[in-house]
């Protein structure tokens, strides 16, 4: 096996046709509590793969989690993160993908550029280790938000035209709900520039 990724609380593995991510024991928390925790969270991201894969969303198809729920097993996807092939037009597909997993009734909680692959014009969603479950327009807004802050800072010159692009096509594909997180992201931006500007 070989480290593909390291981070705050997983070690992703390549083990030839499947990927392994293994949450990391803590020592600083009680064994009961940490193994709880590790448990909960490998079984959440799992449950979230599922949903989302049962939707038609691309994601990695989720296989199992080991017994103690540390390691997720989980198809290996050839393609490249998309922050090293980006161009704005392929926010069109992505705006399509990420409204197909807010209709599924999940949301990612990480989504970035970063945690998105592409092969050919076909968008991957990674790396649900923050994800959950729910329908609420203001889960959704956050979700949409930290997109649109990903694109401002990983993607500055032409930031414009690619949140344009998605949020285009998620308005088309979300339909009549986009209304109200449309109402959330407003409010979301105008909390941010109170902040910014306080």
């Amino acid at each position: 096996m070989k480290i593909i990724a390291r981070g705050a609380e997983a070690t992703i593995y390549d083990n030839k046709d499947i990927v392994i991510k293994y949450r990391k024991r803590k020592g600083y928390r009680l064994k009961e509590i940490d193994e709880t925790l590790r448990y909960s969270r490998t079984q959440r991201e799992f449950n979230a793969l599922k949903r989302c894969h049962d939707a038609g969303v691309r994601v990695p198809i989720p296989m199992r989690i080991s017994d103690d729920g540390d390691r997720l097993y989980m198809e290996k996807i050839n393609a490249a993160q998309l922050d090293y092939r980006f161009s704005p037009l392929v926010m069109s597909g992505v705006g399509d993908i990420v409204a197909m997993m807010h209709k599924a009734g999940v949301i990612h909680g990480d989504l970035t550029t970063a945690n998105m692959l592409m092969n050919g014009k076909k968008i991957t969603l990674i790396d649900f280790g923050l994800g959950y479950f729910s329908k609420k327009d203001e889960d959704r807004a956050t979700d949409i938000a930290m997109l649109k802050s990903a694109l401002k800072s990983r993607h500055v010159k032409v930031f414009k035209q690619a949140y344009q692009l998605f949020i285009r096509h998620y308005k088309k594909r979300i339909g009549k709900e986009f209304k109200g997180i449309e109402t959330h992201l407003r409010d979301i931006e105008r909390r941010r520039r109170y902040y910014e500007n306080g």
